[in-house]
């Protein structure tokens, strides 16, 4: 799972080296995420990245609780898969939601810890909290992709209404099949082989 973080001019300006020094982090790299270093853009702003890896279906409403928080905007993700003989199937499930109001976008509330965060960092909590609940309902841009086998998927979140994300996905699964078919034909000879020796001792 990847999580991009992009911000404006402005943002960066107001953060000051609270960006650089990866405010917020701390406990996503304790719990195994990787954070990139962070990347100026042309225009100003930044880039943020952070990944972690799951190979469990049942785990990925774990790393998104790591990620989003208790309250954040991603909430009782699952991620369900079965498998018949020759087919794979996937589905999705979980809710987006940044809040009815802007001000529910910020952050804040999902962090009880920002405000002393940022005045460690030589930031003013307040106006931070300001300036994101001003332009959150036109400034924040919050997109959910999904990637399933054979089947991709983009939903644009925005405050004032929850977005319900339900994917889904099958593809051929074509490798059980000739395994099968393997493990005949190799129990056949084997038998063969097996009858001749009797037969000719």
């Amino acid at each position: 799972m990847t999580a991009r973080f992009v911000l404006d001019r402005e943002a960066v300006a107001v953060l000051g080296g609270a960006v650089g020094e990866g405010a917020q982090t701390s406990d996503l790299s304790q719990a195994g995420w990787e954070i990139s270093p962070v990347r100026p853009a042309e225009d100003g702003g930044a880039r943020v990245e952070v990944t972690k890896d799951f190979h469990r279906p049942e785990d990925l409403g774990v790393v998104i609780g790591e990620l989003a928080g208790p309250t954040g905007p991603l909430r009782d993700f699952r991620l369900e898969r079965r498998r018949s003989f020759t087919k794979g199937s996937y589905r999705l499930r979980g809710t987006a939601d940044l809040g009815p109001e802007a001000a529910a976008a910020t952050g804040f509330a999902n962090a009880p810890d920002l405000t002393a965060r940022l005045r460690d960092a030589g930031v003013d909590p307040g106006r931070v909290e300001e300036l994101l609940a001003d332009r959150a309902a036109e400034g924040l841009h919050f997109r959910f992709d999904v990637a399933l086998p054979g089947k991709t998927a983009s939903f644009e979140v925005r405050p004032g209404a929850a977005q319900t994300i339900d994917v889904s996905s099958s593809v051929s699964d074509r490798t059980r099949p000739v395994l099968l078919a393997v493990a005949v034909l190799t129990g056949l000879f084997v038998l063969l082989r097996l009858r001749r020796g009797t037969a000719q001792s």
